[in-house]
C-alpha cells in the first residue's frame, strides 16, 4: 500500500542528489500567490529533458539544486519520484502554473513576462494578464540579446526592476531560463521568478496543447510529436536515453 506522499523527494542524477518539493497545485499557487518573500525566489519545472541535460552537463546541477521550489514536470520525472517515494507524486506542469496566473487577481502587483516564441505570444498573455489585474512588462529577449554578455545582465536588471514584489516568467528553454535566474536572483529585489518554458506559447494559443484524456492518460508527448514532428521527435527520442540510466540509479524504492 502506498504512503502518503513526503513534503520532498531526493532523485540522484550521475551521483548527485537533487532534491524535488512534492506540492499539489494549489500548496504551489498559495506560496506563489499568497506570500511576500524577502528575496528573490525560484521555481523550476524539470521534465526529462531537463534531466537530458542535467547528466550532459553537471555544471548545471547546482543551479537545480538552489531552486526554492523543485516541481516535476512531465510524467517520466513524476513517475520516477513516485518509485522513490512509494507513494503517488503530482505532476505539476508549467503550462497549468502560468494558466493558474492568468486566473488568479494580481492585485496590481507585478508580472513580467520574458521571451516566448514571438511579440505576438507576449502580447496576448499580457492582455490576459492585464484583464485580471496585473501591472505587465513585456521583455521578448530575442537569442541575440541573452547569449551577449553586456545586454543579458542589462535585461536581468530591467526584469529585476520591474518584477519587485511580483512574479517573473520566463520562458527562454532550458538551460537558458535557469542560467538566467539565477542571474536575476542575485540582484537586489524579491519576488517569484517561474522558469516556465514553452508556457508562454501554450497560454498565448500558438501551439495547442493535448485534449485532457491525453494527458490523464500520459500521452501529451505523442500530441507534442504529432504537432512537432521534425523538431520534437529527435529530442524526445534523445531525451529518453535520459530515462533507463536515471531509473538505474533510483531503483530501489523507500520501504
Amino acid at each position: 500500500m502506498l504512503r502518503s506522499a513526503p513534503q520532498s523527494v531526493p532523485l540522484r542524477i550521475r551521483g548527485t542528489q537533487v532534491r524535488f518539493d512534492v506540492l499539489t497545485m494549489h500548496e504551489v499557487t498559495q506560496q506563489i500567490f499568497e506570500s511576500a518573500p524577502a528575496t528573490w525566489r525560484t521555481v523550476i519545472t524539470p521534465n526529462l529533458h531537463h534531466i537530458h541535460l542535467l547528466r550532459r552537463d553537471a555544471s548545471l546541477l547546482p543551479l537545480y539544486q538552489s531552486a526554492d521550489l523543485l516541481l516535476p514536470d512531465g510524467w517520466p520525472v513524476a513517475w520516477m519520484l513516485s518509485r522513490v517515494a512509494g507513494s503517488d507524486v503530482e505532476r505539476i506542469a508549467g503550462s497549468d502554473l502560468l494558466e493558474q496566473v492568468l486566473a488568479t487577481d494580481g492585485g496590481g502587483r507585478a508580472l513580467v513576462l520574458v521571451g516566448g516564441e514571438d511579440v505576438t505570444a507576449l502580447a496576448t498573455v499580457a492582455d490576459r494578464a492585464r484583464q485580471v489585474n496585473w501591472t505587465v512588462f513585456v521583455e521578448p529577449a530575442p537569442r541575440s540579446e541573452v547569449e551577449s554578455t553586456d545586454s543579458r545582465q542589462a535585461l536581468a536588471s530591467r526584469v529585476a526592476a520591474n518584477g519587485q514584489g511580483g512574479v517573473i516568467v520566463l520562458g527562454l528553454g532550458a538551460p537558458k531560463q535557469e542560467r538566467f535566474a539565477h542571474e536575476v536572483r542575485q540582484l537586489a529585489g524579491s519576488g517569484h521568478i517561474l522558469c516556465l518554458g514553452m508556457a508562454i506559447n501554450f497560454s498565448a494559443g500558438k501551439y495547442k496543447r493535448s485534449p485532457e484524456w491525453m494527458r490523464h492518460a500520459k500521452l501529451e508527448w505523442v500530441h507534442r510529436i504529432i504537432s512537432e514532428p521534425r523538431r520534437l521527435l529527435p529530442r524526445y527520442a534523445r531525451d529518453a536515453g535520459a530515462l533507463l540510466p536515471t531509473m538505474a540509479e533510483n531503483g530501489k524504492v523507500r520501504a
